[in-house]
């Protein structure tokens, strides 16, 4: 379940980062694709591309102040699940989450819109390419 979880997570991130793609290179002026690219990765995101069990195994320690697991974590992966963090704790403080478990919580914090998209300009390179590759073949 995990793996088809995270799976689904990603390919919506890649559907997503392609269309946030054409929106930018349509509205705004990209000198090349690197600018581009950089624009949409820093765009803000529909939603963060994390299925809730793993996000659980982050956010859970957090909640007693440990930092430990994310502090050995990437610059943006640390930066996603600190944001999200921040998204747990505000709708936890709605009126229909509260009391509810991190689990409950979790599931609906993920699909919050997500201050950016935390790959980086390389991995949105990656992305693009395969992208326009799999577009030619069609």
């Amino acid at each position: 379940m995990i793996v088809r979880q995270s799976t689904y997570c990603r390919e919506q991130m890649k559907e997503d980062l392609m269309k946030v793609f054409r929106e930018v290179c349509s509205s705004y002026e990209c000198r090349n694709n690197r600018e581009a690219w950089r624009q949409v990765v820093t765009h803000e995101a529909p939603r963060f591309y994390i299925d809730s069990r793993r996000a659980h195994l982050y956010i859970s320690p957090m909640l007693r102040g440990d930092t430990s697991k994310i502090d050995k974590l990437s610059p943006l992966k640390r930066e996603m699940y600190q944001e999200l963090f921040k998204t747990v704790m505000r709708i936890w403080q709605e009126d229909k989450y509260y009391g509810k478990s991190l689990n409950y919580v979790l599931q609906y914090a993920i699909l919050e819109p997500a201050p950016r998209f935390y790959i980086d300009t390389k991995r949105m390179e990656q992305i693009w390419k395969e992208k326009r590759r799999i577009k030619r073949h069609d």
